[in-house]
């Protein structure tokens, strides 16, 4: 096991992340973390791709199992009763990816705010994705569902150490997406050790993992509500990407929204054209696309349309202010929006 991070928000709201090389830990885990005797329901998408843990969850009964579909997604979702039932009496194990964190975050509510939750991260892209069900917020802005922290977090280091080439770049691109929103000292470490983590380099990957969740930590303690309620940076525009192309790994779908994101900070004048450059750039460097062929730039507008995207109707809009700090400001225009799309768009008629 490696260093274990202690998380403090307060003094009630206190849990710790623990690091193992692989699965097999986990009654070693359960007893650190007193949970042995307790009853456990787990929560997982049912497109779960690690076998480990897709084994580990259907040894389960079946009653005690959620597995969140393209249906919970749209809100018509059974997850709410799943866990009213047995809240008082169940430690919920969620094996957590970027669809389970997106759905339970819509879909709990008030009450099932203080539940004993464990996480479990089994892909590499939720390695770096979060560690809590962040806040709520009404149409005014208004926090109306505190975070929801977990009791503790399983670390399985195999789920990157033993992943395919296109799943360990789904982590690297949310490692920049971590890295980019809050902490630019881990961008430029990754910079500094490209070779080590392309290589996929044992050392350099667990050092990395540990970077974001040290990360996660210090928002956790540091941030108020308000700002843990803020839409994850470039999140508009790969909800965009994903509706119009729902084939596109994490990682594209990842790099191209910040592509899009980070080019509208630089045209809020809050990001240099260098910054800008040097993100999109070091891109390229680790396989992570910058362009896009599957829609037009009209095609995915249409899509926003349709889809009714914050990013054509709110009133503020998230950026990043320098590397590694978010800022909020008025939302960009219709213009500048396109210009974003623009620029991760190749036309391959024109380019021939």
């Amino acid at each position: 096991m490696y260093d274990t991070i202690y998380v403090e928000k307060n003094k009630s709201s206190r849990f710790c992340v623990y690091f193992y090389k692989d699965a097999s830990q986990w009654d070693v885990f359960k007893d650190i973390c007193g949970i042995k005797a307790k009853k456990i329901a787990v929560i997982c998408s049912d497109t779960i791709e690690n076998e480990v843990w897709k084994t580990w969850c259907d040894a389960f009964p079946k009653e005690e199992i959620y597995k969140l579909t393209e249906t919970d997604d749209m809100k018509n979702s059974g997850i709410s009763e799943f866990i009213s039932k047995r809240k008082e009496d169940y430690v919920f194990v969620v094996l957590s990816d970027s669809f389970v964190l997106d759905v339970l975050y819509q879909t709990l509510s008030v009450n099932e705010s203080k539940i004993s939750m464990v996480m479990v991260p089994v892909t590499p892209y939720s390695m770096f994705a979060g560690i809590s069900i962040r806040p709520l917020v009404n149409e005014t802005g208004t926090v109306i569902r505190k975070e929801i922290l977990p009791q503790a977090v399983y670390v399985d280091l195999s789920i990157l150490t033993k992943a395919s080439p296109l799943q360990f770049l789904d982590g690297i691109a949310s490692a920049f997406k971590l890295s980019i929103s809050y902490k630019a000292s881990m961008f430029e470490w990754m910079i500094s050790n490209m070779y080590e983590l392309t290589d996929g380099e044992e050392e350099s990957v667990f050092e990395l993992v540990q970077r974001g969740f040290m990360v996660w930590k210090e928002r956790i303690e540091k941030d108020t509500a308000k700002e843990r309620s803020y839409l994850p940076y470039a999140e508009d525009f790969r909800y965009l990407l994903k509706s119009a192309n729902n084939e596109l790994s994490e990682a594209d779908l990842t790099s191209l929204a910040l592509v899009c994101q980070t080019y509208l900070s630089w045209k809020k004048e809050l990001l240099s054209m260098e910054e800008f450059y040097e993100i999109r750039d070091m891109f390229v460097f680790f396989g992570l696309s910058i362009t896009q062929t599957f829609a037009s730039v009209d095609e995915l507008l249409e899509v926003m349309s349709k889809k009714n995207l914050a990013l054509c109707c709110a009133e503020e809009c998230v950026y990043i202010r320098k590397l590694g700090k978010l800022a909020v400001d008025t939302a960009p225009t219709a213009e500048l929006v396109k210009e974003a799309l623009e620029q991760i768009y190749f036309d391959e008629d024109a380019n021939e």
